[in-house]
């Protein structure tokens, strides 16, 4: 494993080519916040995609009968998307997290987001 992998229960974050490594801070916010009733969410700067997975691994353990959230990560960085791209696709979620190298000024998908 070593200090480029950051192993969680469901999905592991591969980080050798991020800027932001794997901290308290994102875990702690990842696991911390309330995201019932969210259907859309955009993360802004998701770096290795941590708090996006967080959140889609969360809104299926609280699914019942509401529909699961989807996620837009938004991340400036080229290889810090790149990276998050892999490492949403190796996780049992890449179905509902996108990840789009892009400013938060340009992306322009036209749609409400219930949390950012």
């Amino acid at each position: 494993m070593g200090g480029n992998e950051f192993r969680f229960k469901q999905f592991t974050i591969r980080q050798d080519r991020c800027a932001m490594k794997v901290g308290t801070d994102g875990t702690l916010l990842g696991g911390w916040v309330d995201i019932s009733g969210a259907e859309k969410i955009l993360d802004i700067g998701t770096g290795t995609g941590l708090i996006s997975l967080m959140l889609a691994q969360r809104s299926l353990q609280r699914c019942e009968t509401l529909s699961l959230a989807q996620i837009d990560a938004v991340e400036i960085d080229v290889n810090s998307s790149i990276q998050a791209r892999e490492n949403v696709e190796r996780s049992p979620w890449s179905d509902r997290v996108k990840i789009y190298n892009s400013s938060i000024q340009e992306y322009t998908e036209y749609c409400q987001k219930s949390m950012i």
